[in-house]
């Protein structure tokens, strides 16, 4: 009969401990998972050109927790800029724009994207919007819009140099 006793006794103790083991594994798996606010303000504190990708992957680890977090994007889109990943910081910004459509800074944003991009009509008008929304648009930088041609290619392309004609065989 003590054998019996024992042998379940020790199945006891070994379901005990796993049952801890198990409790204390997803205590600590629910603790150790951050906040989407946490992952932002990590990624603000990583916010510089030497750590850009650093701050995409926070950005984007808050973006994964909260698919509405519209300054994550506007950040995010921001260190695409440092990157020169324009595509992909102009759709960070449509993607805030399209969640908060007043969101001024977006569009203050994306329309640095398109200038270096050569899409003056479109920098301007979300200058305009910006502007309309609050945000305080460099004066400097509104007017050096202003002052490029709607058309880019007259700056980027111009017309190849006709070819040499050939030399006229003597007669």
């Amino acid at each position: 009969m003590g054998t019996i006793k024992t042998g379940k006794l020790i199945y006891a103790v070994i379901y005990a401990v796993i049952c801890l083991v198990i409790f204390i594994s997803a205590v600590n798996c629910f603790a150790a998972k951050e906040t989407a606010e946490e992952f932002f303000e990590q990624g603000k504190k990583d916010s510089s050109v030497e750590n850009a990708d650093s701050a995409i992957s926070n950005y984007s680890k808050a973006i994964k927790i909260n698919p509405k977090f519209v300054k994550a994007y506007n950040n995010r889109g921001i260190a695409y800029i440092w990157k020169k990943q324009y595509d992909l910081a102009v759709a960070d910004f449509n993607k805030a724009i399209e969640l908060d459509p007043n969101n001024g800074k977006a569009y203050n944003n994306r329309a640095i994207v398109y200038s270096y991009q050569g899409e003056n009509d479109k920098a301007r008008q979300d200058l305009k919007k910006a502007q309309s929304l609050g945000i305080a648009v460099d004066p400097e930088f509104l007017k050096k819009i202003e002052a490029l041609p709607s058309n880019p290619e007259s700056i980027f392309h111009k017309p190849a140099p006709a070819p040499p004609k050939a030399p006229q065989p003597k007669k």
